[in-house]
């Protein structure tokens, strides 16, 4: 059964970005509000002997499995996909939605640009290099609908 938006659950999910603040610069860290992914399986395609780069599948919570290639072998460490946030999400849009929370859960449910990230000690994160453009895919409304925006400090 397919979770429909309440006006609620709409009115929860444009305050959450609505809200957050700018990405900043500090001591060296990139304060950034963005949705995050948590990576619950990381699978290894088979290496092209060839080509000096690695290919895995990464399964998160709330997104069909991207594939994404690395110039290096994935380190061990808990994985996250993110998904950056800016307010140009809550602009104008030329389709026509009853709702500004109508039109920011269809542009949430788009293909987007993902960043990969894994986690270091004291709650802060580090990029992971790929290859290729990571596209993500939200699963569905209902996992747009469970996402938060969260502001992490990558290094």
């Amino acid at each position: 059964m397919r979770e429909e938006p309440t006006p609620s659950s709409l009115q929860t999910l444009y305050r959450s970005p609505a809200e957050s603040p700018l990405p900043r610069f500090f001591s060296h860290r990139l304060g950034l509000p963005c949705t995050s992914y948590v990576a619950t399986t990381v699978l290894r395609r088979r290496a092209d002997a060839s080509a000096p780069s690695y290919t895995y599948k990464i399964e998160a919570s709330g997104l069909k499995p991207p594939e994404i290639t690395l110039p290096s072998e994935l380190e061990n460490g808990a994985l996250q996909l993110v998904r950056p946030w800016h307010s140009k999400l809550l602009g104008p849009s030329t389709r026509l939605y009853s709702t500004t929370e109508e039109q920011l859960l269809f542009t949430l449910g788009r293909p987007f640009n993902a960043l990969l990230l894994i986690e270091l000690p004291h709650n802060e994160y580090r990029r992971i290099a790929s290859s290729t453009s990571i596209i993500a895919r939200p699963l569905d409304s209902a996992s747009i609908l469970r996402s938060e925006v969260r502001t992490l400090e990558i290094v």
